[in-house]
């Protein structure tokens, strides 16, 4: 095979190399971002869960008190009709409308009763958690024992948090895009160079890059695949040496002499 070929995915990979090299720049900013947004959705949901409920207890409250206040007015309304009653029918009869009236009133009661035993709990579960925030026993903290404070608070944090990162990454961004451009039409042209003069070699390239190996083409290294660090084939050092390349057995990379990376540095 002629070695100039091998050259040319060398050079490909110096050129990805390079481009890496940017991208490690950023320094996981991309992950951290998403992280964060992930989080800062998470105290959104809680937020906004927790409000949906204090408003549907304040109209369940306003609705409850509404028909005891409706209540209460029939009553009256029933008990002075009682007065003027003709005969034990009419009588008794506006007693029962003033039964059921009592009864609903009950009711009501019972269901605001129901409202404040909730929000009493809720209000001791956060006063449990926020004496754990207290003693640093974050690990004991369920979602229901976060205080509504500290949860805003929190909120305003990650919101400055994904901000800051996402101001860092576009300078990054911004610092590195004439640079990153160049480099990309570089290898777009590499790429047509080699398809055109050894595709086999750039199928095996892409395809190792196509998983998780991102350094598909290797330097020998004392003797070894730099990439897994498994032992080449002594017979086989001649080749690579003369500016061949081996296939690393154990990990599939490309493994050549580390002359040719001087070579397309150069």
């Amino acid at each position: 095979m002629d070695h100039t070929k091998i050259n040319l995915l060398v050079r490909l990979q110096h050129l990805d190399n390079q481009i890496e090299n940017i991208v490690s720049l950023q320094k996981g900013l991309p992950e951290e971002i998403n992280a964060l947004e992930e989080d800062l959705a998470f105290t959104k949901r809680q937020i906004e869960a927790r409000a949906k409920t204090a408003e549907e207890h304040l109209k369940l409250r306003q609705s409850f008190n509404e028909i005891i206040n409706g209540c209460h007015e029939r009553i009256a309304s029933f008990k002075e009709k009682q007065t003027l009653a003709r005969n034990n029918k009419e009588y008794d009869a506006l007693s029962k409308q003033i039964e059921y009236e009592e009864k609903e009133i009950a009711q009501a009661e019972i269901r605001l009763q129901d409202i404040s035993h909730g929000e009493q709990r809720t209000e001791e579960l956060q006063k449990k958690g926020r004496q754990l925030i207290e003693e640093n026993r974050y690990d004991e903290i369920s979602e229901d024992m976060m205080p509504d404070d500290v949860l805003q608070q929190q909120l305003g944090d990650l919101e400055k948090q994904v901000e800051h990162k996402k101001e860092e990454l576009n300078s990054i961004v911004i610092e590195t895009e004439d640079e990153v451009k160049g480099l990309k039409k570089k290898i777009d042209e590499q790429r047509e160079v080699i398809k055109a003069e050894a595709k086999r070699l750039l199928d095996k390239y892409d395809h190792l890059r196509s998983g998780t190996i991102q350094n598909a083409v290797v330097k020998l290294n004392r003797n070894a695949c730099s990439g897994c660090n498994t032992r080449v084939p002594t017979n086989r050092h001649t080749m690579i040496v003369q500016g061949g390349f081996y296939l690393c057995e154990s990990c599939g990379r490309i493994v050549v002499h580390e002359r040719l990376f001087e070579e397309a540095e150069g």
